[in-house]
């Protein structure tokens, strides 16, 4: 199995389109953020520089001089996203994208094809530089965790060989277990269980005592790289969805920041190709009582359709006491095959005209802007 990891994907992405970004620290202004404005993603440069996400704007500034901070345009990033998925496809009709910038292949049985799986690979970061100019590292191995974290070498192509897996995943922290989430994790820790080492001896009835049965099992799997499933069809789209964020510790509703985390979690859908229809949002108070209610989405305003959510959890959430855990559960579609956009024709027009619809309603609110009017 290869993982794809193309570093800074959309600081790659913004350097091509300007040469004199080249050598300068980056980063994306937080499409969230109104009042103060807050950096959303950071290169390495700007890493380097002490700066993170999550950063208020003119401390940046502040601490970099030299920072340049961009507004997102999500269409550029959409194009890639398909580039990349259909780039994959020509190698193997397996395999997944993960987050921006990471893909998955399943390799086996493609020999016959493309040569052994390491020549394979090499070629699919060749070809991946030739067509598109994107540095790309990979990771191959038989472990889907073990391949996943072999890419954020600085390698070309690092192989972990079979039998290899256990060793190589030994040293590392529990975070590299994807199976694990955040409360869990704290969990482990209390135990005194913090590197993947601690867990590759354990049973899963063992381990089913202090995390979850079902979360046990995939943890294990996972700490032994033994989790070999074959991925899903590239090209088909899940049409449904659920994504959950533990709170830990529990907190008030005021500050759970639910339209905040739905506007990420409905981008981050859209850069797959895939058109959300309707949601079912749920929650679960700190003695594990559980709520929920279900919307419809308007696709004309994203940022409303968040608060909207956050602002009828904020009323019905009227127990007093602090929320664990919140699951949003989403109906999805293929996305539109045109993006609606002032019926402009070429992508060059789109795009600029998308950045400034994003800075308009920024400002001003989604009512000033009739999408779809041609004058």
């Amino acid at each position: 199995m290869l993982a794809l990891w193309c570093p800074d994907l959309p600081f790659q992405l913004a350097r091509q389109r300007e040469a004199t970004l080249a050598g300068r620290p980056l980063a994306f202004r937080d499409p969230t953020s109104r009042r103060m404005p807050t950096l959303w993603m950071v290169d390495r440069l700007a890493k380097a520089a002490g700066l993170s996400a999550g950063l208020s704007l003119d401390l940046a500034l502040h601490r970099d001089p030299g920072l340049v901070v961009l507004d997102p345009v999500p269409s550029t990033w959409m194009e890639a996203r398909a580039f990349l998925s259909q780039h994959l496809l020509t190698f193997s009709p397996s395999g997944r994208l993960g987050r921006f910038g990471e893909g998955f292949l399943d390799l086996r049985g493609t020999e016959r094809l493309h040569g052994p799986a390491l020549d394979a690979a090499e070629r699919v970061r060749r070809d991946l530089r030739a067509k598109a100019g994107w540095s790309a590292h990979g990771g191959l191995s038989r472990s889907f965790t073990a391949s996943r974290l072999a890419a954020k070498a600085e390698d070309l192509i690092r192989v972990v060989d079979d039998g290899a897996e256990r060793a190589f995943l030994a040293p590392q922290g529990l975070k590299v277990l994807p199976a694990l989430d955040a409360r869990a994790r704290e969990r482990l820790h209390a135990f005194g269980l913090s590197k993947v080492a601690h867990l590759q001896p354990m049973a899963v009835a063992d381990l089913g005592r202090v995390i979850p049965a079902p979360t046990a099992y995939q943890v294990i799997l996972q700490a032994t790289g033994a989790d070999q499933e074959r991925l899903p069809d590239l090209e088909a789209i899940p049409s449904s969805e659920t994504v959950f964020r533990i709170l830990n510790p529990p907190q008030a509703k005021h500050d759970a920041g639910v339209g905040p985390w739905i506007y990420r979690t409905v981008w981050g859908w859209r850069l797959d190709g895939r058109h959300l229809r309707q949601v079912s949002f749920s929650w679960r108070d700190e003695d594990e009582v559980p709520h929920a209610f279900r919307m419809a989405f308007d696709a004309s305003d994203l940022r409303s359709f968040s608060q909207g959510i956050e602002a009828r959890f904020l009323r019905e959430a009227t127990r007093r006491v602090r929320i664990q855990r919140v699951d949003l559960e989403a109906w999805l579609g293929a996305a539109p095959a045109a993006a609606p956009l002032l019926m402009e024709a070429t992508t060059a027009k789109r795009l600029r005209l998308e950045a400034v619809q994003m800075k308009v309603q920024q400002r001003f609110g989604g009512s000033v802007l009739h999408l779809g009017v041609s004058p």
